[in-house]
């Protein structure tokens, strides 16, 4: 079929499905369900030639996977889990005509992909027909139980194979593994699997670091077991010794605007009301019109959003929590362009990398997830042909995409604003945005109609008695020692742009 006639069917598609109007009964929704798995079928045909083909590196793209999270515009999971689904039809032919037909259900396909696992692909191809005709019939419990009995059973086949051989039986997968994945409200999706000995040394770490309940509040187990789990990498995050590596810092950094720094110190210190940021103020006489003005813009809601240098969000009551007795690190920031090195130094330093990764939180090529640990910063123009190490011309990217880009000859340009453009061999070109990286006027603001004083715009005079954040540490406290008192704004570091 070509490009053309698949168009017009996807527009008749789309001119049906926008005149389709659904009664709100269980028989029509069940018919209409069925139908959806039946064009997912047929979406997944499409995928399974596309990957077989490698369509997606001719289009430019590091893996299916990324093709899937650029194009489709999806999550990081889903888009591995499409992927993942494509190469083991691509694998398991006879799996599409069944699901195609509704002799197989998307769901069971699904569990077919996800309990597989890679060593026992080409031996499940082997015997796909007569699988698929034990599965049809069975609901999709009994279905997830019949495929691990198939694995174990491919299992304990190989092992006696590789015994009559004298050759060594496949490598087991990892007995154990972990998925974390954040979902669209920045909530983490916890998934995995472990072997019999690593859930006994985590659950008793669990039961360990469970808490009782205070009065008044009553947890589930599961909440309990979640409470548990981040005391536990809470308690490793502070007394861990190792390293890291690519220059990541091992403590936790904070990319903040000053407001937002100071939006937090009130809430740290409980101020929620105008009475309560009045009083608060004039317990504090020394501060300057600066410092008051900032307290008054953050008393309003200005400011960003804090966030981790992988992008993550924080909240505020986080950030006053942590930033306590931290260490402020000022990076300035002029129309986006931060720390200019030129061509004194040929690799990039340490301030630098904090700066690109404040900016890209990420691996910045289309289409690739790879969190900031997994990268490392290069240069645009390379070193040899005359590229200076400045952050105007490094982008932070993975070392499977650096390599890749280079082999296939693509160029990359990047723009004063963080803007990256990867232009293929093709023509096309893959440009990425940094996040969070808007102009300040570009960015939504959330304007809090409040009863406090507003925030005013006051000039500089040289004796002002200036922020402290920028003038070295606050001047001795002449009250007694209070530690319930929580009036320090907190120093840690800050983005200011």
């Amino acid at each position: 079929m070509s490009i053309g006639e698949a168009g017009d069917q996807l527009q008749e598609l789309r001119e049906a499905i926008e005149g389709l109007d659904l009664p709100v009964h269980g028989t029509t929704l069940a018919q209409a369900r069925a139908l959806h798995d039946r064009f997912t079928a047929a979406l997944a045909k499409a995928e399974a030639d596309y990957c077989a083909t490698a369509g997606w590196q001719i289009d430019g793209f590091g893996s299916m996977a990324a093709f899937a999270r650029h194009r489709y515009r999806v999550s990081d999971a889903e888009g591995r889990r499409i992927a993942k689904r494509a190469e083991r039809l691509a694998a398991w032919p006879e799996l599409l005509p069944a699901w195609l037909d509704g002799t197989l259900t998307g769901a069971k396909v699904d569990a077919a992909v996800g309990l597989v696992p890679e060593r026992h692909v080409e031996r499940f191809a082997s015997t796909a027909a007569e699988n698929m005709a034990i599965l049809a019939p069975l609901d999709l419990s009994d279905t997830r139980e019949a495929l691990r009995h198939w694995v174990a059973a491919a299992d304990a086949a190989a092992e006696r194979e590789a015994a009559e051989a004298g050759t060594e039986a496949p490598v087991p997968d990892r007995d154990r593994e972990l998925f974390v994945s954040r979902t669209i409200g920045d909530v983490a999706d916890v998934r995995g699997l472990l072997d019999p000995d690593s859930t006994t040394v985590v659950e008793l770490a669990l039961r360990t670091a469970e808490t009782p309940d205070v009065e008044g509040v009553t947890r589930t187990p599961a909440q309990r077991r979640a409470d548990a789990l981040v005391e536990v990498a809470r308690f490793y995050n502070d007394n861990h010794a190792k390293g890291t590596r690519n220059r990541r810092q091992a403590r936790l950094t904070v990319v903040a605007d000053v407001v937002s720094l100071y939006r937090a110190a009130l809430r740290g210190a409980g101020v929620v009301t105008a009475e309560q940021l009045g009083r608060f103020l004039a317990e504090r006489p020394n501060l300057g019109a600066i410092e008051r003005g900032l307290f008054h813009e953050a008393f309003d809601g200005k400011g960003g959003t804090a966030h981790t240098l992988d992008g993550n969000p924080i909240s505020d009551g986080l950030l006053s929590c942590i930033s306590s007795g931290g260490v402020l690190e000022r990076l300035l920031t002029a129309d986006s362009r931060i720390l200019d090195m030129g061509r004194t130094i040929r690799t990039f330093t340490d301030a630098q990398h904090r700066a690109a990764a404040a900016r890209d939180q990420g691996c910045r090529r289309a289409g690739c997830d790879k969190p900031l640990h997994m990268t490392s910063l290069h240069h645009v123009e390379p070193w040899e042909a005359g590229g200076v190490t400045d952050i105007a011309n490094a982008v932070t990217k993975c070392d499977h995409d650096h390599l890749d880009d280079h082999a296939k000859g693509y160029a990359d340009e990047l723009e004063p604003d963080g803007t990256y453009t990867v232009v293929t061999a093709t023509g096309e070109r893959l440009t990425t945005r940094p996040p969070n990286w808007e102009p300040p006027e570009q960015r939504p603001r959330l304007e809090l109609h409040t009863t406090a004083e507003p925030a005013r715009e006051l000039p500089f005079r040289s004796g002002d008695p200036v922020d402290h954040l920028f003038q070295g540490p606050p001047q001795p406290d002449p009250r007694p020692p209070d530690p319930t008192r929580k009036d320090r704004v907190p120093l840690f570091v800050i983005y200011a742009a």
